[in-house]
């Protein structure tokens, strides 16, 4: 194989833009693996960092977690004493339902003591008048009665002067009477 003076500059030339090429893409992966070296060192250091953050706040957590379980042991001893006094609230709600329940009866029964009251202040009132009506009747009859009185009292010497008159017109009478026995 005869290669031309020409050709085999050619591949020359070509042999050497290809080793240029390649110590470029050398150097471009150097660089390029450089840059990944470094984010992974950055991303090791972070991994570290949040590793040791991590591990101290699970240390902070763990000395805290007995306090925790003490403000949950008082939490859940709360709640008992709330669910028994809402069951005691909810017993006494029971019967104060039940207890109201009678109080639509009590209501209708004081209205109909109120009503009764009413229609008894009414009679009591018509009596009052009735009895004021009869009081005044007893004043005019006491005034009659002793108007009576007085005119009794003036018929007493008329009658017992018509005593003494029928005693004196019976005496001929009296006479009489001894002259015929029967």
């Amino acid at each position: 194989m005869d290669h031309s003076e020409t050709q085999a500059e050619d591949i020359r030339q070509a042999i050497a833009d290809f080793k240029r090429a390649m110590e470029l893409r050398g150097e471009l992966n150097l660089r390029v693996g450089r840059r990944v070296t470094a984010i992974l060192r950055t991303g090791m250091l972070s991994f570290a960092v949040v590793t040791i953050i991590m591990v101290g706040m699970l240390i902070a957590f763990t000395a805290r977690v007995t306090d925790m379980i003490v403000v949950l042991d008082t939490m859940r001893e709360q709640f008992s004493s709330m669910s028994a006094d809402m069951r005691k609230m909810n017993a006494v709600i029971a019967q104060m339902d039940q207890d109201m329940q009678s109080l639509p009866v009590i209501t209708g029964e004081v209205d109909t003591m109120r009503q009764t009251v009413t229609q008894l202040n009414t009679n009591m009132s018509a009596m009052s008048l009735r009895v004021s009506a009869v009081e005044n009747r007893m004043r005019v009859i006491t005034t009659n009665v002793g108007y009576m009185n007085q005119s009794f009292r003036h018929l007493e010497p008329a009658v017992a002067g018509i005593g003494a008159n029928i005693n004196n017109a019976s005496e001929p009478i009296k006479n009489f009477n001894s002259f015929f026995p029967w």
